[in-house]
């Protein structure tokens, strides 16, 4: 397939869910290019509702998570669906469910997809921030075989600057403070393991059947607020 004809398809999907983005890297960095994939795929949504700080509620934002959850995991059939359809060689790896045990590796990382494909940098939290919508999204990665395709130009230095509104928001002192760069590692910025972990026993204390949703970090990011609540506006109003 033409590089002009997968773009219509990443295009058809992504015009599906109201302010989706895509981006798309070469996969240099990933075992998957020996399988037979030589691009990354990085799809971005927007989060239905805006929370802040100043008006938080823990079970709300649970909600919104919850809502956000099932959109992704339409869009991810709808992709693969229509990369069938057309003839696109297309794998989406699995996200592990173990959230307790290191090293919490993954066999694709979307966000270093989104990273090198241009769609925004790694806050001090370890969370991407996107230009358009900061941290304010759910994402898709995937892995796609073409014979040459345009990606865009990755991102090489944080635009978090001396912000520290993520380090202050985090209410069990997991952020370090560190500025992302190529090469700082997950572990450089946050204790993962940690934030993992209390938020699952403090799930268990309260007897929530599920780990504190918290995303106190997310709700502190100010970038894109105004097209995520765009978004909003135009699409859930």
């Amino acid at each position: 397939m033409t590089e002009q004809e997968i773009r219509k398809v990443f295009d058809h999907v992504a015009s599906q869910y109201a302010g989706t983005k895509w981006v798309a890297c070469k996969l240099d960095f990933s075992g998957y290019k020996d399988e037979g994939y030589n691009y990354g795929l990085f799809m971005y949504t927007p989060l239905d509702e805006i929370m802040r700080l100043d008006n938080y509620d823990e079970e709300n934002q649970n909600q919104i998570q919850r809502r956000a959850f099932p959109r992704a995991e339409r869009m991810k059939h709808t992709l693969i669906e229509e990369c069938q359809q057309a003839g696109i060689k297309l794998h989406i790896p699995p996200i592990p469910v173990d959230h307790q045990t290191p090293p919490y590796i993954t066999p694709l990382s979307a966000k270093e997809v989104g990273v090198r494909g241009g769609a925004g940098w790694i806050g001090k939290s370890d969370l991407i921030v996107t230009f358009e919508y900061g941290t304010r999204i759910c994402t898709l990665g995937a892995v796609f075989y073409a014979d040459e395709f345009t990606v865009g130009e990755p991102v090489t230095e944080s635009r978090c600057g001396d912000c520290d509104l993520c380090v202050k928001a985090c209410p069990y002192h997991n952020i370090y403070g560190k500025e992302w760069a190529p090469g700082v590692t997950r572990d450089d910025l946050v204790d993962y393991h940690k934030c993992s972990v209390v938020r699952y026993m403090i799930g268990e204390k309260n007897k929530l059947g599920r780990k504190v949703t918290c995303a106190k970090c997310v709700l502190a990011c100010p970038v894109g607020e105004e097209n995520v609540q765009k978004v909003i506006d135009e699409n859930y109003r």
